[in-house]
């Protein structure tokens, strides 16, 4: 196998069409306007508190920011594209694989966040060398299943049975920034990568479905296309905790994790050859994202990226959050990004060659 640097791991991510990906920043709104940008932060981000939390930096310090929210893929795409002329100061996501690439080649700007104090998994999670940084983390995966058609799934093995045939779903790593730790901590549970593609090629011959995303493979689950969806934890509370407010016939949807599930941390990193103002505005900005300040920003809405174990001393998570199962129950397991962001691009290809 051999190893590869950061342009040929998003190979998949720069075929996603640029001018898709102008339209989507374009969307995605900012905090200054257009004529100022150069003047502002530029956050690129794949999570949903993210504006929330660049308005609140803004009214704190009178910096200003402007947000590119996108997916994983699709962010991933822009920054591939731009990396002669980068135009990011931080990236802000869930999954450190990507970081860890950009940190391997050399593209970060390491940097201690002041005032952050991290609990014992926070430790764990966040590189040494202070690469970049982790705010907070989810699982992978949350099997959430209609257990109105389907029984509740026991095992991995399991969901490859005659009982669940033409039942599962689950999100392309090409596009889902969650879903390749998911696939490396398929490689390191079964021992090898050759194993984890016998395994996902067990399950298409099942009939798994591949989506693009967490919110269009709940879509198949909600329309019955299929009765069982590997995605994010934090995407399958919501799943189970928004039908309870409205419950729909036929739909009653239910959260298990298999042994074993993988953490999937966020990540938050300066842009290592971004101008002095960029790198300056960042390092204030992920000050101010390590702090309990922020924290209580993200986890606010009790819904969606909200749903995350924070890693910073004395800073619990949302309440729906704790049914996620706990390092401590031998059921989780820990990836090493720079490890697997080595085959990140080699395995995307490959899942979409024969499993998408």
């Amino acid at each position: 196998m051999r190893p590869q640097t950061l342009g040929a791991l998003l190979k998949l991510s720069q075929k996603i069409s640029l001018a898709g990906v102008a339209i989507a920043t374009i969307l995605a709104g900012s905090l200054v306007p257009a004529a100022h940008a150069a003047e502002a932060l530029q956050l690129y981000a794949a999570l949903d508190y993210s504006t929330d939390v660049a308005t609140a930096f803004t009214a704190k310090t009178g910096i200003p920011v402007e947000v590119t929210a996108l997916s994983t893929g699709p962010l991933l795409a822009k920054i591939t594209a731009e990396k002669n002329n980068p135009k990011w100061g931080v990236y802000w996501a869930d999954g450190a694989e990507p970081c860890a690439a950009f940190d391997i080649d050399k593209q970060l700007l390491h940097y201690t966040p002041k005032g952050a104090h991290l609990n014992a998994i926070g430790a764990q999670l966040a590189p040494k060398t202070h690469a970049y940084q982790v705010p907070g983390f989810t699982e992978m995966v949350g099997v959430v299943y209609n257990s109105s058609k389907v029984r509740k799934p026991t095992s991995w093995d399991d969901l490859a049975s005659a009982d669940f045939k033409n039942q599962v779903g689950m999100n392309n790593p090409s596009v889902s920034g969650p879903t390749f730790p998911f696939i490396a901590g398929l490689i390191q549970q079964l021992g090898s990568e050759d194993a984890m593609k016998s395994y996902l090629l067990k399950l298409k011959a099942n009939g798994l479905r591949a989506f693009d995303k967490n919110s269009k493979t709940l879509a198949a689950l909600n329309t019955g296309v299929i009765n069982v969806g590997l995605v994010q934890s934090s995407a399958a509370i919501t799943e189970v905790n928004n039908y309870k407010a409205k419950p729909v016939a036929g739909l009653t949807p239910a959260v298990t994790y298999l042994d074993k599930t993988t953490v999937l941390p966020s990540c938050l990193a300066i842009d290592g050859k971004a101008s002095a103002f960029q790198q300056d505005a960042a390092k204030k900005f992920v000050d101010f994202v390590m702090s309990s300040e922020a924290v209580a920003i993200m986890v606010k809405s009790n819904t969606g990226d909200s749903l995350f174990w924070p890693t910073l001393v004395g800073r619990s998570p949302a309440q729906a959050t704790t049914t996620m199962p706990a390092l401590s129950s031998g059921k989780v397991q820990i990836v090493d990004p720079y490890k697997y962001a080595l085959i990140q691009g080699e395995v995307q290809d490959w899942f979409t060659k024969n499993i998408a």
